[in-house]
């Protein structure tokens, strides 16, 4: 590639160090909603009620298994909604026939609203029980304040319940009991207005992990900021954005456990670089790292997800990258994401972080290309050392007239390509400006392709012809040992999954399954199409990260090894290297909810506990589980 500097490649540059001060930290704009509720007349009674609440009421009956896939993300949305409020005002005034809104009024109210969505029927007792519990004066009526609870809960139930889950997050789900019995505390990591985050490692698997813990007390209606992120960390399976594992509920704090990322924040490797070290960062490093967050991001919007806060610190690095040349970029903190409805895709909720926040984010009218802009400020800083915008104000007049000053781009001294691509996504107009996947089709990404040849061999792939004519017992295990592979293991499957996704959607299409195996010398299509028809759990039609990775795990057998064991070892409560009958129910109870049906899940129980045994080991469970597995 022709470059500003003499020519060289952009694999060769290093961005050297610029004669600046110190970057300075940004202003933090507090994590405002336009849509934020306003003191109510009831206000004391029901954030009582809200504290005492759980995320999820375990009493109430879950939904029928009748959502599809797309009925379920019309719910989320619904939920996530930042004008939540106002449409469970329109509806109760709607359906309010006279003075007081009663039960044959609540019954016409959730009547409308799922018919809305899609969402299974709620029932005449289940409507009656929600009167019930949500009827603050005890009258049997219902005000607008009340009605909005209960159009919450009713979202909520469908959102979190477990019978209508589909692929990765049918294991993600809030566990019983205290965190600190399955998790061990190592060391504080770090606080902030939000929570506090925690290295802990699992009692019985050792697996690292951290323990994000947040106050209720924190949690702000109409959507609980830590319920609204849970429901989108279970959405996402994408290796370069942070996954949720699981999650536990005290009485005053909710605790996430999420992946343990070593590698520290992009910020501190620039701190680190340009100014304690004096040295620039190789353009290739750069070039991988911003390749990485804008193939995530293009994953988000393609699930009209908005980050709408990138920036140094929100993307972290999986491991240590001591000689700069191999980084695994992870994007974390999705405490204020958004997600758009289809019908009208730009959101209004001002927050983030001034020095990335895109223009049209002040003013609050924008839709997913703010995170491009966001991006770009992160590349200029990789590039240059410093951030290209910086006002130590909050006064949004005051950064649209830096945004029209432009960054200092003598700063950048870079390969053309990459200041382009640069340029383009700090381009002010918002629809001038290039989408993420428009961004990854820039010619400075060209050099950055990955072929199956240079990633697997065309011989392993015959383990992966096994998954299709395995049992749906098996073929669930494996989702499910997919599903909780910690990301730093599993670094040659998500080269293996990257490679096969041709266009970086985040995503296998039957068609690029088709040419990957074509490459590889696979022809067979009637081998092709039960194979993606096994591995396509959710039945959307193309294979997530999770859904992928549970075939090609056959192709690793150490590291299914590994994490088989790890699983035992989490259900082996007493920690004996046996399991009771109970354990192994709850071992394979995932099994059931990934096939929607009978996995033979009750036939393998019965052959392991014939007669009179009552425990049996690890080597049995995985033989009956995995069979023809060495």
């Amino acid at each position: 590639m022709a470059g500003r500097n003499g020519g060289k490649k952009a694999t060769d540059a290093v961005v050297p160090l610029p004669r600046l001060a110190k970057a300075q930290s940004a202003p933090q704009l507090h994590r405002q909603r336009k849509s934020d509720p306003v003191p109510l007349p009831k206000a004391a009674k029901q954030e009582a009620r809200s504290k005492a609440q759980p995320l999820v009421r375990q009493e109430e009956k879950p939904q029928p298994a009748l959502l599809t896939y797309q009925m379920k993300q019309q719910v989320l949305v619904a939920l996530a909604d930042p004008r939540i409020r106002e449409v469970a005002k329109d509806l109760y005034k709607k359906h309010a026939r006279n003075a007081f809104f009663g039960l044959s009024d609540l019954r016409s109210a959730l009547r409308s609203l799922t018919q809305q969505l899609d969402m299974p029927a709620i029932s005449n007792e289940v409507a009656e029980s929600m009167l019930k519990r949500f009827d603050v004066n005890g009258d049997g009526h219902l005000s607008a304040d009340d009605f909005y609870e209960v159009f919450v809960a009713s979202l909520r139930r469908v959102a979190f319940d477990q019978a209508s889950l589909f692929g990765r997050n049918v294991f993600v789900t809030q566990q019983a009991g205290q965190v600190w019995d399955n998790y061990k505390h190592v060391k504080k990591l770090g606080s902030g207005t939000f929570g506090v985050t925690y290295l802990c490692k699992h009692r019985n698997t050792g697996d690292e992990r951290v323990v994000k813990a947040v106050e209720k007390s924190k949690m702000k209606l109409p959507i609980e900021d830590i319920e609204k992120e849970i429901m989108i960390m279970r959405q996402i399976d994408h290796p370069h954005i942070v996954r949720i594992y699981e999650w536990y509920e005290g009485s005053s704090t909710v605790y996430l456990v999420i992946d343990l990322l070593k590698g520290g924040t992009l910020r501190e490797v620039v701190l680190s670089n340009y100014y304690q070290k004096g040295n620039g960062l190789k353009e290739e490093w750069i070039q991988t790292v911003i390749h990485q967050v804008v193939e995530a991001m293009a994953y988000c919007h393609s699930l009209r997800l908005i980050h709408k806060d990138i920036k140094d610190e929100n993307i972290m690095l999986l491991k240590k990258d001591r000689n700069y040349d191999k980084p695994f970029a992870v994007i974390i903190d999705l405490g204020v994401a958004e997600m758009l409805r289809s019908s009208d895709p730009r959101g209004n909720m001002v927050a983030g972080t001034p020095a990335t926040m895109a223009p049209e984010v002040w003013t609050g009218n924008f839709g997913p290309k703010c995170d491009v802009w966001s991006v770009g400020c992160v590349f200029f800083e990789l590039l240059a050392g410093s951030l290209p915008f910086m006002a130590m104000s909050l006064d949004p007049r005051e950064w649209l007239r830096k945004f029209k000053r432009g960054p200092d781009w003598r700063l950048v001294k870079t390969s053309e390509q990459g200041r382009e691509l640069c340029e383009k996504m700090l381009t002010i107009s918002e629809s001038d400006r290039p989408s993420m996947k428009q961004c990854l089709e820039h010619q400075w990404f060209s050099c950055h392709g990955r072929t199956l040849q240079r990633v697997v061999a065309p011989q392993q792939f015959s383990e992966l012809e096994r998954f299709g004519q395995m049992t749906t017992l098996s073929r669930s295990m494996l989702l499910e040992l997919a599903g909780r592979l910690p990301i730093e293991r599993a670094e040659k499957i998500v080269q293996i999954f990257q490679a096969f996704d041709e266009n970086r959607d985040g995503s296998i299409s039957k068609e690029e399954l088709q040419r990957g195996f074509t490459r590889l010398g696979m022809k067979d299509q009637g081998l092709l199409d039960n194979m993606f028809k096994a591995l396509d759990v959710d039945q959307n039609g193309t294979l997530s990260f999770s859904e992928m990775a549970a075939g090609v795990l056959l192709m690793f057998k150490d590291l299914l090894e590994g994490r088989f064991r790890a699983l035992f070892r989490r259900h082996d409560k007493d920690c004996d290297g046996m399991m009771t009958r109970e354990e192994v129910e709850a071992f394979l109870s995932v099994a059931r909810k990934i096939s929607k049906k009978d996995a033979g899940d009750r036939e393998v129980i019965s052959k392991l506990f014939a007669g009179n045994t009552t425990k049996i080991s690890y080597e049995e469970l995985r033989r009956a589980v995995l069979p023809g597995f060495k």
